[in-house]
């Protein structure tokens, strides 16, 4: 009879291949578990150590482990490598949250972007523009990832593709917000936000900070109103009406957001998200609005 596994021990279910194994941990949680010579001559039964693990990930379900079994065995290792950076760099440089459960589409992805460039085949992606604007962190990371494919493979890649795999990043972001795609989420943010355009005449800047702060709070916006569901919060009438007074051409671009949502998403907006976009617009339209106040004087 076996012993109890402890902490650092894993029992083999199944060695897939010379450098893969399915394991259960001290746990009982099922893993895919990837390292030089892990598997070799491995049989059910045996143990191995974490020391001996480069990569651990666990599987969701039955498909999503003959996805993984399937992806791990036709990939070289050297887009798994870069996808560690890829997700390492977001993490460091723009404070993504993502699991490490990203590198396995990232990893599908450059494998097939590699080889359609290779061939000659390159995709373009009429959202390039709108994914640039509304989710400037995730496709710089895709940007990084695309620098890091021209070093190795000597493919250079056009931004395209970098969109392409900012959306990985945005769905690992929505985590487990169900019915959410990145697509629809995109639409309505750059709705809101040429609304606001409109309504102003200006063209903002994404590289503003309360432009940054604006667009991630479009972000939960989108998703809250995807899953139809408000915040939990009491309104704060007075404060909503006194800064509707003070604001009015703010109020009057939040009433049209308002009216955009209810007919195009059959979603009435609470008194709380008027009241936070009314904030955010302020904040984003400040500085235009000084400006167009202080031209008539500086022409004369």
């Amino acid at each position: 009879m076996d012993k109890k596994l402890v902490n650092d021990e894993m029992i083999v279910t199944k060695a897939l291949n010379n450098n893969m194994v399915l394991v259960r941990d001290s746990e009982g949680i099922e893993r895919i578990c990837q390292g030089k010579g892990i598997g070799f001559q491995k049989r059910a039964g045996d143990r191995i150590r974490w020391s001996q693990v480069e990569r651990s990930y666990i599987p969701e379900n039955e498909q999503d482990r003959r996805h993984f079994q399937q992806l791990f065995s036709e990939i070289p290792d050297e887009y798994w490598e870069i996808a560690e950076k890829v997700v390492e760099y977001g993490r460091d440089h723009y404070k993504i949250k993502v699991s490490d459960r990203v590198i396995l589409p990232l990893c599908d992805h450059m494998a097939g972007s590699v080889e359609r460039y290779q061939k000659g085949t390159v995709l373009s992606n009429p959202m390039l523009w709108d994914i640039r604007r509304v989710y400037s962190d995730e496709f710089q990371i895709g940007k990084y990832a695309l620098r890091l494919l021209e070093e190795r493979y000597g493919v250079e890649m056009r931004e395209d593709e970098a969109a392409f795999l900012a959306y990985h990043f945005v769905n690992a972001e929505l985590g487990s917000m169900q019915g959410i795609s990145p697509d629809s989420m995109t639409r309505l943010i750059v709705s809101v936000l040429d609304i606001v355009q409109e309504s102003f005449q200006v063209t903002l800047n994404d590289e503003d900070w309360n432009y940054q702060r604006f667009v991630t709070h479009l972000k939960f916006f989108a998703a809250r109103i995807a899953q139809r569901s408000g915040y939990q919060d009491e309104a704060d009438d007075e404060l909503y009406e006194e800064l509707s007074e003070r604001y009015r051409p703010v109020r009057n671009c939040v009433d049209r957001i308002a009216d955009f949502i209810l007919i195009g998403y059959h979603y009435d907006l609470s008194m709380d998200e008027r009241l936070y976009l009314l904030i955010h617009i302020q904040r984003v339209t400040k500085r235009y609005m000084k400006k167009k106040k202080a031209s008539p004087s500086e022409n004369t």
